[in-house]
């Protein structure tokens, strides 16, 4: 990876620094699926790709998005009916795991924290915010980000790549005083073309590989360090 194309990486002055805090949603602030629900979702997704002669590469235990992720998506412009059902079907998946869904250790103190002392939270993700905003409801965090929730868009032509920069302009926030903290490679790259320093946390041996081989040199097993740079930073201001 060359300099020009090397994702901003925050050392300890940019965690310090970061008055804009962009969460991802599955991974991050929670676990959405458990064993039997990401099971379930991933086969209805493909058995109704196979119906219309899409095939899709099965991989035990990968998540509903991250099969749709592999997918040539341009390979569906033809069957816009295609499209609208698997993201409806997706979107139904996620509202019945929210239901089930564990928030991420000390992912609710950080929000939390963030929101007391003045730190600007948003969400950004591939998954449906009507999912987001449901999980968020039921942790009793909606006021932590009030409408900063933004989901994927145009039904599966954006899986949450655009989801970052959305976050940032509708905050109003410089790129250089924000982080994105999220668990996946799709996070990392949106991070970088939002020009966002990234904090990478993994909460499995996997997912710590899979971050570490898109590039991500640290990669923190829990988000603590970030809950205590926004308090530390926003503490003497209040």
């Amino acid at each position: 990876m060359t300099s020009s194309t090397r994702p901003p990486q925050p050392t300890a002055d940019e965690l310090a620094a970061a008055r804009t805090v962009v969460l991802g949603f599955d991974g991050t602030l929670c676990r959405l699926y458990d064993p039997v629900t990401a099971r379930a979702a991933t086969d209805s997704l493909t058995r109704l790709l196979r119906e219309h002669g899409v095939r899709a590469q099965e991989e035990p235990g990968r998540p509903p998005l991250a099969l749709l992720r592999a997918l040539t998506l341009g390979a569906l412009d033809d069957d816009p009916g295609l499209r609208t059902a698997l993201d409806s079907l997706l979107t139904d998946s996620e509202l019945t795991a929210k239901l089930t869904a564990r928030p991420a250790p000390y992912a609710d103190n950080l929000v939390r924290t963030g929101s007391a002392v003045g730190t600007r939270l948003a969400v950004a993700t591939g998954h449906s915010a009507d999912a987001v905003h449901a999980y968020l409801e039921g942790r009793g965090l909606t006021g932590c980000f009030g409408p900063h929730v933004y989901g994927r868009t145009g039904g599966l032509a954006h899986l949450g790549h655009d989801a970052p920069p959305r976050a940032l302009a509708a905050l109003g926030a410089d790129p250089a005083e924000a982080l994105v903290v999220g668990s996946t490679p799709e996070e990392l790259r949106a991070a970088r073309d939002a020009g966002a320093p990234f904090r990478g946390y993994a909460r499995d041996l996997a997912a710590h590989q899979r971050l570490r081989a898109a590039g991500v040199p640290v990669v923190t097993g829990t988000l603590e360090p970030v809950r205590e740079a926004v308090w530390e930073l926003n503490l003497p201001r209040r």
